[in-house]
């Protein structure tokens, strides 16, 4: 049977569900409603909504069909009048739930657990090991050696080989050795284009964006063939599944503000990069280290590379979080589209769509907890631990022209070519910038040439 698509809309006293089943026959069609419960079957389609309140077929109650669309049209009373149903644009958790059992050796406990009860660390939830566990919040423990040889560009370990309390060390191990000083010190002298980038106005703060949202037809016909999981997580793995989600959206974000919120055919790579829950299969329990590896990771591997850039992606995830689920579940398709037309598809099983379900239903409670701790956290350049306060501080431009002279007299020029070659000769024999501890380099980034100066502290920085 075929789930068709459908929306729900409400007024004060009544509910409206529209269904799309252009090929269906009207002669078997069977409409049934009690208490919360919606059921619509007609060959060949078959849809059971479970409703956050309760509902009636009366004399107030309509319907119609739509025969150019295939449409239907239904209208029911609500049972208290006045009652808001929440979060009707969230269709995929009005399906028929899909309880998932996380249990080792294959035992299933009877009880089923609410979402309540999970949040708040039930007491005999089951136990697991998360030494060898990835994916979205490590849930994921059985062997993945095989699938991992197979993506060995999208992933940087294999987390069946390597346990998660070595991931972060070997990570920054890597990443250290990654850091191009030079293309960083591009970025920060010829930053014209990275200024263009942050003067971008981001969406997400855009009142017009937010007001009027609706999931498009598309997104729809997405969410309704989701299945409705009810995740059975414990308080641990909360936190990865909370400070990972976050990690995805700043490589989102970074990713929409280079590409003029337009994503290419780069954004695949881009955001798989950054987010080292992606590719590193790290595990974050806290907000400041997923942040400060999302600062790092976007300092060392994409095209532009400067830490102002990098501080106004992190404030537009500010400006996501701040938003109703319904827009990172939004966001959460995009990314999902992005990897699925490109070689990362395979990050949509292990991650995204297990993250789309859950964001539809988490405690907001404790997930506004978790917003707020980004909301007030700062970081610096000294948290990144690139040394880049020492590498911008040691590199100074001004020093190739200060023993420059500028004349309007051309009278003077022999003299002044004397004078120049005089104190060429001087600057040879100076200690301070002497030949051994200066010399210029033309480096090509991305299309781009800049010469870069490195005096005798750089030389020193780059050293360490």
């Amino acid at each position: 049977m075929i789930t068709p698509r459908f929306k729900l809309s409400q007024e004060e006293n009544c509910i409206t569900i529209n269904v799309r089943a252009p090929y269906c026959n009207l002669s078997e069609l069977e409409i049934y409603v009690e208490d919360n419960v919606f059921l619509f079957v007609c060959k060949p389609y078959y849809l059971r909504l479970t409703l956050p309140g309760e509902i009636l077929e009366d004399e107030n109650s309509k319907s119609s069909f739509d025969t150019d669309s295939g449409e239907f049209s239904f209208t029911f009373t609500k049972v208290i009048s006045g009652e808001n149903f929440k979060d009707l644009d969230l269709i995929t958790t009005f399906l028929t739930t899909k309880v998932e059992a996380n249990c080792p050796e294959g035992i299933i406990p009877i009880e089923v657990l609410t979402e309540t009860q999970i949040d708040g660390g039930a007491v005999d939830s089951v136990e697991k090991s998360l030494e060898y566990a990835y994916g979205f919040a490590m849930r994921g423990n059985k062997n993945f050696g095989q699938v991992c040889s197979e993506f060995d560009e999208v992933f940087e370990i294999n987390p069946c080989e390597v346990p998660m309390k070595e991931r972060r060390k070997l990570r920054i191990q890597y990443e250290q050795g990654k850091f191009n000083m030079d293309h960083y010190l591009a970025d920060f002298v010829d930053n014209e284009a990275v200024c263009e980038i942050i003067a971008q106005k981001c969406p997400y703060k855009e009142s017009h964006s937010i007001s009027n949202f609706s999931f498009s037809d598309k997104e729809l016909d997405f969410l309704k063939d989701l299945p409705n999981v009810q995740y059975k997580l414990d308080q641990k793995q909360i936190l990865y599944c909370y400070n990972g989600l976050v990690d995805i959206l700043f490589a989102y974000c970074y990713d929409q503000r280079i590409t003029q919120f337009e994503a290419n055919i780069e954004s695949s790579w881009t955001i798989s990069k950054i987010a080292a829950t992606l590719c590193w299969f790290e595990g974050f329990d806290n907000p400041r280290d997923t942040v400060i590896s999302a600062y790092r990771r976007s300092l060392i591997y994409p095209l532009y590379r400067h830490f102002d850039l990098t501080q106004v992606v992190f404030d537009d995830v500010k400006a996501l979080l701040s938003l109703e689920e319904k827009h990172i579940v939004r966001i959460l398709i995009e990314i999902y589209n992005i990897f699925l037309h490109s070689d990362k598809y395979v990050l949509n099983n292990l991650f995204i769509k297990d993250y789309i379900v859950y964001a539809m239903k988490w405690n907001r409670v404790t997930w506004r907890d978790m917003v707020q701790q980004y909301t007030d956290l700062k970081i610096t350049k000294q948290d990144v631990g690139l040394n880049l306060n020492q590498i911008e501080e040691a590199f100074i431009p001004e020093a190739r022209f200060a023993a420059m002279k500028i004349t309007d007299n051309e009278s003077d020029s022999d003299d002044h070519e004397s004078s120049s070659s005089e104190c060429s000769s001087d600057d040879s024999s100076s200690s301070e910038y002497s030949s051994d501890s200066e010399s210029d380099a033309e480096e090509g980034v991305k299309g781009r040439t800049v010469t870069v100066v490195r005096s005798e502290g750089l030389n020193k920085v780059l050293t360490q």
